[in-house]
């Protein structure tokens, strides 16, 4: 299948197994419509809760934290995972504006830098694939840049529940979006960035040994996708790395783009895998607060190490 994924609207989706879904999207459908102060505050005073808390995530979080910053305390751990949890609460409840509010609303929220290394990139004739990490903020980002820029993802859909299928694709497509499944084959959005459609690349996710080779993360070795050199080749493209954050202080995001990747050879899979893993560090240490810490980020292990997120 090579064709963008495009679910429709049906009465299916309002049965009772759905209402669930459906009282979370109207509740994000209230809190996009409140004055921003009012939604920080509760998402303070939410992420007070979930600091002083001991649930499952934030043990997996201490943990990656631990990995990929050894030489923090415990304290400024614990501290950098406060901070990390005012940015989780802000964005999701902020979730709502991304299906209700003004495009001009959109744009009033952020700051973009180093735009003009994608466009002098674009002026060359070359494709864009933006190398993005799971940043907290990603979804508002990708959404702000297709205001202005015909953008392609591949994603993992929500297969598990149509509602949720439904709205997030609705989002993520609500302007100039393509949406593919990444169980699909890669035809569809190579065509895509050949035609002059940016692609907003994902590298960081555990897809499982079998998808993989493991490479530097931090120091840890991480699972790794190494397909993003081979795409480079294929699209002919360069690989553009992008940090987006977002700031609870000002209630501001920010887009900022890189120099592109050099070094990729799209054929030694390893070096390739390096190479990414080295520019997600470094957009990472922009902002710490940013990453989807509590993710299982080093699930796969090499053969005979051990699970690093026993009993969490």
């Amino acid at each position: 299948m090579s064709s963008s994924h495009r679910p429709v609207f049906r009465f299916g989706l309002l049965a009772p197994r759905f209402w669930s879904v459906w009282l979370v999207i109207l509740f994000a459908s209230l809190l996009a419509i409140v004055p921003g102060r009012v939604r920080a505050g509760l998402g303070d005073g939410i992420a007070r809760l979930l600091c002083r808390g001991g649930s499952k995530r934030k043990r997996i979080a201490l943990t990656n934290l631990s990995l990929c910053y050894p030489q923090l305390s415990e304290q400024e751990r614990l501290q950098l995972l406060c901070e990390h949890s005012r940015v989780v609460t802000h964005v999701f409840l902020g979730y709502g504006q991304l299906l209700l509010r003004s495009a001009r609303h959109l744009r009033s929220q952020f700051d973009i830098e180093g735009l003009d290394i994608v466009e002098r990139e674009t002026a060359n004739g070359a494709g864009i694939i933006l190398l993005t990490p799971h940043s907290l903020a990603l979804e508002y980002a990708g959404q702000r840049l297709t205001l202005d820029y015909p953008m392609v993802a591949v994603v993992r859909l929500h297969h598990d529940n149509d509602v949720l299928d439904w709205i997030v694709t609705r989002f993520r497509s609500r302007y100039q979006g393509l949406i593919y499944d990444n169980t699909a084959n890669v035809l569809g959005p190579l065509k895509q960035v050949r035609a002059g459609n940016w692609l907003y690349y994902l590298p960081d996710e555990d897809r499982g040994e079998e998808n993989s080779v493991f490479a530097p993360f931090y120091g840890v070795p991480k699972a790794t996708v190494p397909t993003v050199g081979r795409l480079a080749r294929n699209c002919r493209a360069a690989v553009v790395p992008m940090m987006t954050a977002y700031s609870p202080y000002t209630r501001r995001f920010l887009i900022r783009f890189h120099e592109p990747l050099t070094g990729l050879t799209g054929k030694d899979m390893q070096q390739d895998a390096a190479i990414v893993n080295r520019a997600i560090e470094r957009i990472l240490d922009e902002d710490r607060a940013q990453y989807m810490w509590s993710a299982k980020i080093f699930r796969t292990r090499p053969p005979g190490e051990p699970d690093l997120y026993r009993g969490g």
